[in-house]
């Protein structure tokens, strides 16, 4: 908005005329510009500290004199640094020992200033105005408090008394521009502009740079106003960055985009790299997914200030989009370098680890976030998986087991911990956790999943079948909480057509799930439609041919259609990928009754298979 930017216009500039080369006791106030922090002045040699020995030091000008400059100095020095109030203790000791020097004065109320103590900043500049009545810089500076605090009448006359002993005054030419264009006083701020562009000083490209802003904050009908002050700024200063790229913006606003780039790459063809253009450019080209130029830009930026992080993560993140790994990789670490503490940069650098395959210093990475991060759980629960991947599950229920004592409140922690201890065959431990689980997370549908598979792992399918149910009382739509029950009431040959009914709605909500098509099909093979069985079941043999248990459940469903051969291959298949001995000699057998003769070592190995209810009851998130 139009407000904002021409208070910011006010506070830079004014900023600049806050400093001082030295402390002077009379209102006579020909100081040196400095920036608002100011930076360390001392007194020239001739009021230096003189012998006064035996004199009365209070009554001493000289002294006194010394005692205001050293405050001052000193003052100046905490600004720069950052210590506001000691700054501020400081100047107001200089106004003790000088409490006629409109400069100490006036550099107090800039350090209020900075503070956002209004108040104090105009008490102090009013007292400075009374003592040098004629200092453009004090009205200056009230006019722009006074402008902060919407005093606008206020405001407006200490520029105008500025402007009755000098009317071509340019800053105060502007700073009235702005305060009329605040209170949407367009055709006076344009007169005062325009008057401030008149005088052919070095500033008549900032008026005309204002008066452009004023006429783009105004809308669509000025738009050619505004682009003819900017077009006006540039002549008059071709290397205005801020002029060129306010043009770029109002192209952009005129749906000329394309136009606003080419007049920023020309500003750093003829002028040399410029962050704030670069700064620009990135973000044009990031918004439209140019990457190879948001990146160029970036470096340009990351030339201008190595310690900007911010713009180092930027040009991380490009290189991850572009799977550039290795450069990633390697930005990352930079910026954890200047910043050990950044949970998001570990994570970022996990993921990237993660994504290449470097599984062991990826889950190193995910394990060094601390345990507040909002990154902590993700990164926890991808450390495990990554170290049950690398074979280390030890070192996988070992980080569970530290992370659930640091943050209890995370389910994926007790499910991970538990999908570990199912997989060592440790039921009773593992259902002990989930029960201790799902009564701090009773409406956690997964929890109560993994509880449900654990109990028929021990035989205990009454309660599988109860936790199944209070699944869909939660959720309806459970997906593997309809195909498992389904599944439990056919392996039972219980309760089939509610059965049929549960795999027909899990059927519906992931029609190519193939163990969802394998229950449908063992659900009608268990009510004799064999016929119909072969169909899904053939449907689910061709989704995932490496499964035993679906290969098993056709080859019993073409034994009993009396196709025997084709019974045969699937048992000769089911068998050479089933990894359970006990369960391997069941289909071996089933194999035996046929008259088969079939050796595994006939068949290609494939990995290690489990029951499709096993399976099934994975995280999704892992």
């Amino acid at each position: 908005m139009h407000k904002k930017l021409f208070f910011i216009f006010w506070f830079l500039s004014a900023s600049l005329m806050m400093g001082c080369s030295t402390v002077k006791t009379n209102n006579n106030l020909s100081y040196v510009p400095n920036s608002i922090l100011g930076s360390l002045n001392p007194a020239p040699a001739d009021l230096a500290p003189q012998d006064v020995t035996g004199k009365n030091l209070t009554s001493s000008p000289i002294y006194k004199q010394t005692e205001a400059d050293s405050h001052y100095a000193l003052g100046e020095a905490y600004s720069l640094n950052g210590n506001s109030n000691r700054a501020i203790e400081e100047f107001k000791l200089a106004t003790v020992y000088d409490p006629t020097s409109a400069t100490i004065r006036l550099r107090l109320a800039g350090e209020y200033l900075q503070k956002g103590l209004l108040t104090e900043a105009v008490e102090q500049a009013q007292k400075a105005e009374k003592l040098a009545p004629k200092d453009n810089n004090v009205h200056i500076f009230l006019g722009g408090v006074y402008q902060a605090l919407q005093m606008y009448p206020q405001s407006e006359a200490e520029y105008k008394s500025i402007l009755a002993r000098d009317p071509k005054q340019v800053d105060a030419l502007i700073y009235l521009g702005a305060v009329m264009a605040e209170q949407e006083r367009y055709a006076s701020a344009a007169g005062y502009f325009k008057k401030a562009a008149a005088t052919h000083s070095d500033k008549s490209a900032l008026a005309y740079y204002y008066l452009g802003k004023m006429r783009a904050s105004q809308g669509k009908r000025y738009y050619k106003k505004a682009e003819y002050a900017f077009g006006k700024s540039l002549d008059l200063n071709p290397r205005s960055s801020d002029s060129a790229l306010a043009l770029s913006d109002l192209y952009a606003a005129e749906g000329q985009e394309k136009k606003g780039i080419k007049l920023l790459e020309s500003f750093e063809q003829q002028y040399g790299p410029n962050q704030d253009v670069a700064s620009q450019l990135s973000q044009i080209f990031l918004e439209d997914k140019n990457y190879s130029e948001a990146l160029k830009n970036l470096e340009v930026i990351e030339g201008f200030d190595e310690s900007d992080l911010n713009v180092k993560v930027k040009i991380a993140l490009i290189l991850i989009e572009e799977q550039n790994y290795n450069g990633a990789i390697y930005k990352l670490q930079q910026i954890l370098a200047a910043a050990p503490n950044s949970n998001k940069i570990r994570f970022y650098l996990g993921a990237v680890y993660e994504q290449t395959k470097q599984y062991q210093l990826a889950a190193d990475s995910y394990e060094k976030i601390q345990s507040s991060s909002e990154y902590y759980a993700d990164a926890i629960v991808h450390a495990a998986y990554l170290l049950q991947k690398l074979n280390q599950d030890g070192a996988a229920k070992k980080l569970l087991k530290v992370a659930l004592t640091k943050r209890d409140n995370v389910p994926q922690f007790y499910a991970f911990y538990a999908s570990l201890l199912d997989n060592e065959h440790q039921y009773q431990q593992g259902i002990t956790l989930l029960n201790s689980a799902v009564k701090k997370f009773p409406a956690n549908t997964q929890l109560r999943y993994y509880l449900g598979a654990m109990y028929d792992d021990v035989g205990q399918r009454q309660k599988t079948v109860a936790e199944m149910k209070k699944i869909l009382s939660i959720d309806a739509d459970h997906v593997q909480a309809l195909n498992y029950l389904a599944y439990t009431y056919a392996e039972e040959g219980k309760h089939l057509s509610s059965a049929e009914k549960l795999a027909q709605k899990a059927m519906l909500l992931q029609p190519n799930d193939p163990y969802i098509l394998d229950t449908m099909g063992w659900v009608l093979f268990k009510q004799g439609r064999v016929g119909d069985a072969i169909q899904y079941l053939e449907a689910a043999y061709k989704l995932n041919n490496h499964e035993s248990v679906i290969a098993e459940h056709l080859g019993d469903a073409y034994d009993v259609f009396e196709l025997t051969d084709k019974a045969k291959q699937m048992y000769e298949r089911a068998a050479a990928i089933e990894h359970d001995p006990a369960k391997e000699s069941e289909i071996r057998a089933k194999l035996l009754s046929l008259g088969a003769t079939s050796g595994k070592g006939q068949v290609l190995a494939h990995p290690a298979s489990v029951d499709q209810k096993v399976l099934a009851r994975k995280p999704a998130s892992l």
